[in-house]
């Protein structure tokens, strides 16, 4: 016993202190001490092989953009197992494409997504990787070389011109400056000299630009000048946090100071007036006249996590801060802003689709107003940090800072053109470097905008809802999800399928609430239609990745439902487990996105024979239960959507946008599409209008870097239909990438839903998938299911000597601003497996 309790204590211990060195290294990293806190994680992660303290090392190397050392953390999380913070993922994923592991990346990208479908985070990076192995394809024709006569073996970055040389920012350690910055463990940033020497390529004589109102304890740098260069503003960190400010606000921010020259000595600096101890005011341009102070800030109010700010002169001061807005800023960070002589405005960003880390980006001067930005081409930009970038007069050559590999950290770079094997049209005044020009507009090509003549805003519709015969269970439970409906004895007697908006689930969550309430109900609906026909009996089929026995369980869970709340008689009941369902999702050779076929196998199914329980002319394991039927209100119904269909005739468009201005010329924008077809609601478009014409112009892009660009005339009118006008609406439903079992709804469709159609009818068919698989191949999957299903209405209707009616069929595969549920569980994913049949009441056509 008592070497039991030495034991005890010593593991007790060994908690302990591992608890402690855990804390301590929190306290750190929440005080942006990252350098010091990795050294914290990384013993306590070694040492007990602790996966959040391997994470939060990943985090502080990520932080410091260490992104080698980033992603040996990182490996040893995901190798773990799925991980209990999805963002992981996300931060995974850049940095794997900062280490140019781009497959992988584009896999963690791919995870978040599932994981966090809400969020469109998951999405735009991993469809970034697509977008840049495109652009991969029309490289920069510039050279590049390392300033090597500027640059140490530490940071150096942000050149900009001074008298015969450059100024630029560095962390190598400066004379009388010993103190460590605790984000990175290196020494503050200060400013260094560099004359220029034989050529724009070799600079000498590099020494801190000094003086004792430039160079101070902490951060100095980024600077940049006026054009006589007689004022500096600077990015600076200075320690003036104190008592509760201090233990409220945890770290001092950056700000901007003004410096002037006077007798050859720069001035006690002056704070910039918009400066704040509550968020940073950095990175200070200053246009060329003198007019406008362009600065980066994390201020309230902006589109990410930092943005580009510009001031006006106004006098002696500067007006009020103002945001370079949306073509930009983006959820991201936006940094180094910079202005060249035509007015193009160059930045770095990692919120623009470009090739990872920070990206420089340019927007094009059109007129006095910026085009939406685009990322430069490669090399220009890199897999890891590319930033401020800086033009000699040529407008062709220059300076840019990177840690690409074969650098030591930030370096600074030069470029110039490649002019010995140039095309003629890139030597041109015209042409701005870095910006691949549109040199080819494509005329012909296919652009048809159908836009209903009238837009219904809602429509009350009749709709036969399936309800599938799967009851879905919570990995490593065998106990109903909570999810589902529930009753207890007393409310059976009042259970009623035509009144399931009483018996509300304890969550619902998304659209379609209406319908996952009928779906939720499936036991209780079960159990009343087996009460009602007392012959009827059925089969429940557990399937369990841990096996038949486990299986059995969660089938017992649901009998044990129907007998002790519905008096279901035991032997109405069969029970079987199996390890994966008859119809699995999972296929052998599957290697993608198990963990959310895996969690669509856990279910149990329920099998019958017997007619009062199934789905018409149905039976057997894939036999939905017979339908419910849902009243409600449709908001933007199909046939209010403008359905947009391009493809270039010599060569499809991989990605397109849309501009629609209505007639007092305000414009919206609408895309990056990457599928041949779109639909917007009508109401997205009139907005408050009630109606209108519009332009509506498609640019795009086809996969040679081709542009193409189209626009037409629609007119669109809002329209409220009348009260006792009533839709209505079927679904097919599919299992996981099959398009085949529409057969068994052959008869179903042809014997009662195609009956209904009105003389002279409209019936929008739509396809949809869930957003497992790929997006393209989910596309084409909708229309081949959403297609098999018109020809079976259509020969039934030539059955019964009918042509009168109009079909629109839609493939939407797993777009979720039109799918018809989530995809956060595997029901809902389930459910989006489907085609849904809409037919417009006949008044609607008049």
């Amino acid at each position: 016993m008592k070497k039991i309790y030495t034991l005890i204590v010593i593991a007790a211990l060994c908690y302990s202190t591992a608890n402690a060195q855990t804390k301590k290294a929190d306290r750190l990293y929440d005080r942006w001490e990252y350098f010091r806190a990795a050294k914290r994680y990384e013993k306590e992660a070694v040492k007990h092989n602790n996966i959040d303290a391997y994470y939060k090392l990943g985090e502080c190397y990520y932080k410091m953009e260490m992104y080698k050392e980033a992603q040996d953390a990182y490996d040893k999380v995901n190798g773990a197992g799925t991980y209990s913070n999805p963002e992981f993922y996300l931060t995974y994923g850049r940095v794997l494409r900062n280490n140019g592991n781009n497959t992988q990346a584009k896999a963690a990208f791919e995870k978040y997504n599932q994981l966090v479908p809400s969020d469109s985070r998951g999405k735009f990076y991993s469809n970034s990787i697509d977008v840049v192995n495109v652009e991969n394809a029309f490289n920069e024709p510039i050279t590049l070389s390392n300033v090597t006569s500027v640059n140490s073996d530490k940071v150096d970055f942000s050149p900009v011109f001074y008298k015969n040389g450059m100024v630029f920012a560095s962390n190598r350690k400066t004379s009388g400056h010993s103190k460590i910055y605790g984000w990175t463990g290196a020494n503050y940033l200060d400013l260094y000299f560099a004359e220029k020497g034989s050529n724009d390529s070799t600079f000498t004589n590099v020494k801190p630009f000094s003086g004792k109102n430039i160079s101070k304890k902490y951060h100095d740098g980024p600077a940049c000048f006026s054009k006589n260069q007689d004022t500096m503003y600077i990015s600076r960190v200075e320690k003036y946090l104190k008592g509760a400010d201090k233990k409220s606000l945890m770290i001092e921010r950056n700000k901007i100071f003004i410096s002037t020259l006077k007798d050859d000595k720069w001035t006690k600096s002056v704070p910039f007036e918009y400066n704040s101890d509550l968020y940073s005011v950095a990175h200070p341009f200053l246009t060329s006249d003198g007019s406008r102070l362009y600065f980066v800030s994390d201020m309230p109010g902006g589109f990410g996590e930092t943005d580009i700010y510009y001031c006006n002169r106004q006098g002696d001061s500067w007006g009020t801060p103002i945001n370079m807005g949306p073509n930009v800023n983006t959820f991201n960070r936006e940094r180094y802003p910079y202005v060249d002589a035509k007015g193009n405005f160059y930045f770095a960003s990692d919120g623009h689709q470009g090739y990872g880390g920070l990206d420089i980006c340019v927007a094009i001067n059109n007129g006095g107003s910026l085009e939406k930005a685009k990322p430069l081409k490669f090399p220009f930009n890199s897999y890891t940090d590319d930033s401020g970038i800086l033009f000699l007069k040529d407008g062709k050559t220059g300076y840019f800072s990177s840690n690409r590999n074969g650098g030591n950290s930030d370096d600074i770079y030069y470029f110039d053109l490649d002019r010995d094997n140039l095309k003629k049209e890139l030597m041109t005044p015209m042409y701005t470097i870095g910006y691949r020009p549109e040199n080819k507009i494509v005329s012909r090509a296919n652009f048809a905008v159908y836009s209903p003549e009238n837009i219904p805003t809602e429509r009350r519709v009749r709709e036969t809802f399936p309800i599938r015969n799967y009851i879905f269970f919570d990995l490593e439970s065998t106990e109903i999800p909570n999810r589902y409906v529930l009753l207890t004895k007393e409310e059976v007697k009042t259970f009623k399928e035509e009144q399931l908006e009483v018996f509300l689930p304890k969550r619902l969550t998304g659209r379609s609430d209406r319908q996952m309430t009928a779906y939720y109900n499936v036991i209780n609906i079960l159990g009343d239609r087996m009460g009602k026909s007392p012959s009827s009996s059925i089969t429940l089929v557990g399937s369990s990745e841990k096996g038949p026995e486990d299986a059995k369980l969660m089938a017992t869970s649901v009998k044990n439902y129907l007998v002790n709340i519905f008096n279901i008689k035991a032997s109405r009941i069969s029970i079987e487990g199996q390890n994966k369902p008859k119809i699995p999702s999972e296929q052998p050779g599957d290697t993608r996105e198990l963990e959310l076929l895996r969690q669509g196998d856990r279910r149990v199914t329920v099998e019958s024979s017997f007619p009062e329980i199934l789905m018409e002319f149905q039976s057997g394991p894939d036999a939905p239960l017979k339908p419910v039927e849902i009243l409600g209100v449709q908001q933007a119904p199909l046939d209010s959507y403008v359905n947009i269909n391009v493809n270039g005739e010599s060569e499809p468009i991989t990605s397109w946008t849309l501009e629609i201005t209505d007639d007092k010329n305000n414009k919206k924008s609408f895309g990056p599409f990457t599928n041949s077809e779109a639909s917007i609601p009508g109401k997205s478009i009139l907005g408050s209008n009630s109606q209108g014409f519009y332009k509506v112009a498609m640019t795009g892009q086809t996969k040679s870097g081709t542009v193409v660009k189209k626009d037409t005339m629609v007119q669109i009118a809002l329209w409220t239909p009348t009260a006792n006008e009533e839709g209505m609406r079927f679904s097919v439903l599919f299992e996981y990438d099959d398009s085949k079992s529409i057969s068994i709804y052959e008869k179903y469709l042809s014997e009662v839903v195609t009956p209904k159609i009105p003389i002279n009818g409209k019936v929008i068919i739509h396809g949809h998938t869930d957003v497992i698989g790929n997006d393209v191949y989910n596309v084409k999957l909708s229309k081949e299911r959403a297609n098999d299903v018109r020809k079976i209405m259509e020969s039934a209707l030539s059955k019964a000597g009918r042509n009168d009616v109009k079909f629109d069929v839609f493939g939407f595969g797993e777009d979720e601003n039109v799918s018809p549920f989530e995809n956060e569980l595997p029901e809902q994913r389930f459910y989006n497996r489907t085609v849904i049949i809409d037919i417009v009441p006949s008044k609607r056509l008049k």
